[in-house]
This record gives structure tokens, sequence and C-alpha cells, in this order.
């Protein structure tokens, strides 16, 4: 699996070994939990889309490091790469 985007010049891509899609329902509890870590978590990893209350949360674990959080959107754009990739 990889997500890969076209940034200025280049295009970034990460690979990542898995993804759960309905992972966590973002709420005021996960953010007091999360508030005094150095990432809180609290916005997709790969878009910066902010979550809100009520909206669900994807788990991706990218390879060499760790766990990241993803938007539902991130996450359908992830896993139908891998479709992509097994029908290749």
């Amino acid at each position: 699996m990889k997500l890969s985007k076209r940034i200025p010049a280049r295009t970034k891509t990460v690979k990542i070994n898995w993804c759960k899609k309905d992972f966590l329902e973002m709420n005021q509890k996960f953010r007091d939990v999360r508030a005094n870590f150095e990432q809180p978590m609290d916005d997709c990893f790969w878009c910066g889309h902010k979550f809100i209350d009520g909206e669900m949360m994807s788990l991706a674990q990218l390879v060499g490091r760790r766990n990241e959080m993803l938007c539902q959107s991130c996450a359908d754009e992830l896993l139908s790469s891998t479709n992509k990739e097994e029908g290749e």
C-alpha cells in the first residue's frame, strides 16, 4: 500500500503496512487523553484535515515509522491503491 501526492517539484510517497479504516470516533475524551502528547493526532497525517467530534478516524502503520491517523477520504484512497497494485 502507498499514498502519493504531487507537491512543488516532486512527488511525496509513503509506504504503509496496514490500515484500519473505521478505527475510532473523534470525541472530547480522545482530545483530553492526547492533549499532553507530542503529537495529539487531531488531524489527518496526509491531508491535514482537522477532525471534528463524531467523525470516524482511520489508523495506518507507516513502514519504518509510527502509526498515524488518516481521514476517511485518505483511507479510501489508500485502500483503493492496494486494489490497483493487486490488479497490476
